[in-house]
């Protein structure tokens, strides 16, 4: 069965999602940005501050490259790997793309309960609140999102629903 890639905004569950599919369908869950960390030998933030974006860009797209085209895996690369029109496009050839998103006031709870640097909200301008850059950086991605075989909100939606929508997806698409 093609491997099925998460694509996601922050806050959106996408590592507890990742973790109940993986142990639901017996496949493994493989976090991109944990491979690439592994392999550079520093953390994501440091890639970005010694090499720039475009050197860590270039490695994810590599990184992807090498495990879409594996079978039965659920794949979690980082959130702004939809950017990149070559990532995405791989992932469409390759993979079941599933999307999760959130409303932007459930996504700045979540985000705000977990102390996990984010540098996407760091990322605003003077006066902008957290809630309008989330609200800016959805707007920003939705056309990349929308790409996605499927879309989920997350927002009200517990992981056992969420789990169960994507399994029964799933059979539908192996019926297909």
């Amino acid at each position: 069965m093609k491997s099925l890639v998460l694509i996601v905004f922050m806050g959106t569950g996408k590592t507890t999602l990742g973790k109940a599919l993986a142990e639901r369908l017996a496949r493994p869950l493989v976090d991109l940005d944990d491979v690439i960390v592994r392999e550079q030998g520093m953390e994501i933030g440091e890639l970005f501050a010694r090499y720039g974006e475009d050197y860590f860009r270039r490695i994810e797209h590599e990184t992807l490259c090498r495990y879409v085209a594996q079978p039965d895996l659920i794949l979690s690369p980082g959130g702004g790997a939809v950017l990149q029109e070559a990532n995405r496009a791989v992932m469409r050839v390759h993979c079941l793309v599933v999307c999760l998103t959130a409303q932007p006031d459930v996504i700045l709870c979540r985000v705000e309960q977990d102390k996990t640097v984010r540098p996407v909200l760091e990322q605003r301008e003077p006066g902008q609140s957290k809630l309008e850059r989330i609200e800016q950086v959805l707007a920003e991605r939705r056309t990349c999102y929308q790409e996605a075989d499927l879309v989920l909100d997350t927002s009200h939606a517990s992981i056992e629903e969420l789990t169960e929508q994507v399994l029964l997806w799933l059979k539908e698409q192996a019926g297909a």
